[in-house]
């Protein structure tokens, strides 16, 4: 399926919920060498980052993203 778009997660929450989606795998290497303020600072900035990269729509979910790979194995 090579080409074919990505299948998209809706969020409600907008890049507020991105953050959290991510926040419990991706993000954590990065907030595990961080103290408390620097927490903050770059979450407030990564949120404002999602925000630019993927504006809510009219009622506030974000379509995130979120290819997946099935793959079924049959003897």
């Amino acid at each position: 399926m090579c080409g074919a778009p990505p299948n998209h997660h809706p969020l409600a929450g907008g890049a507020d919920a991105v953050v959290e989606w991510f926040k419990g795998s991706a993000l954590r290497p990065f907030l595990a060498k961080l103290d408390g303020a620097d927490e903050v600072a770059f979450l407030a900035r990564y949120r404002d980052e999602v925000a630019k990269a993927y504006p809510a729509l009219d009622d506030g979910t974000v379509l995130l993203p979120f290819p997946r790979l099935f793959i079924v194995a049959t003897r």
